[in-house]
């Protein structure tokens, strides 16, 4: 049988449920196009990020792994809504639908205009709207958690964020110090963003595996596609979040040239082909 359960916030008994014998959620005919997450990946309009193996990872939950007996579970409490963390409707006896209670989901008591039949003015009740497209599935029988967005799972799921790796204050600090950089117009560590502040931890990965001869080629190759992008040999001189945005792009090597049209390019969402 289908269940509705409500992560509660606070709560010894952190799941209650809700209702029974209904089902919530239909599985999304586009599941099946899957990427194994990459945070240097934008998903398209008809992808989901899949992370594999999920039982075995840090941020997996135990209600994942446990025997789901909805008679174990206390009845939520209907003037409980505002304690609400996440809906979670576990489903075909394998499938677990996630939700989170975001507020502009949340219904309060307000009047609307019914036109399903005659005109008329009603009054809702509180309620949860209830997403056609899930923030998260998990299917047990994959051990595979699909989503679109990590930034909106990262909450139900604590540690998925480990993921991608942001670098810190003083990674950041020590890539700018780098002899191939050169600040300028009061640039500093301070002033970047989390978009560069990913790009970076990135480009410390690719760097540590170059030699000498290898990062020269590089920043040639940097310079060869954004020559606005001043270079004296040595240095780039980075003013602003664009400058580093397109060392940090070259650094990743996402410039190329189209074989047939001779277009130069930068690919703004990268994966590695098999």
């Amino acid at each position: 049988m289908d269940h509705l359960f409500a992560r509660m916030k606070g709560r010894i008994e952190k799941y209650e449920k809700i209702l029974s014998g209904k089902t919530i959620y239909e599985r999304p005919e586009d599941i099946e196009n899957a990427v194994e997450y990459d945070v240097d990946y934008k998903l398209e309009e008809d992808e989901w990020y899949a992370v594999k193996s999920l039982s075995k990872k840090d941020f997996c939950l135990q209600f994942l792994g446990a025997p789901i007996d909805s008679t174990t579970y206390a009845q939520m409490k209907k003037g409980d809504i505002n304690q609400i963390q996440y809906l979670c409707a576990y489903q075909s006896g394998n499938e677990f639908y996630f939700q989170r209670a975001m507020e502009s989901r949340i219904m309060r008591k307000q009047k609307f205009i019914n036109f399903s039949g005659d005109f008329k003015i009603e009054e809702t009740g509180q309620g949860i709207i209830i997403n056609k497209i899930p923030d998260a599935i998990y299917l047990r029988e994959r051990d595979i958690l699909y989503f679109k967005k990590l930034e909106t799972i990262s909450p139900i799921f604590k540690g998925i964020d480990k993921l991608y790796r942001e670098a810190t204050g003083e990674e950041v600090e020590k890539f700018l110090d780098k002899k191939f950089i050169k600040l300028g117009n009061d640039y500093n560590v301070n002033r970047v963003g989390k978009a560069n502040r990913k790009r970076i931890a990135l480009a410390m990965d690719t760097l540590v595996k170059l030699n000498k001869t290898e990062k020269k080629e590089l920043f040639i190759y940097t310079n060869d596609y954004f020559p606005g992008l001043k270079y004296n040999g040595k240095s780039f001189e980075i003013n602003n979040e664009e400058d580093l945005k397109k060392l940090l792009y070259g650094i990743e090597q996402r410039c190329y040239t189209t074989p047939i049209t001779n277009e130069k390019r930068v690919a703004n969402s990268v994966y590695k082909l098999e």
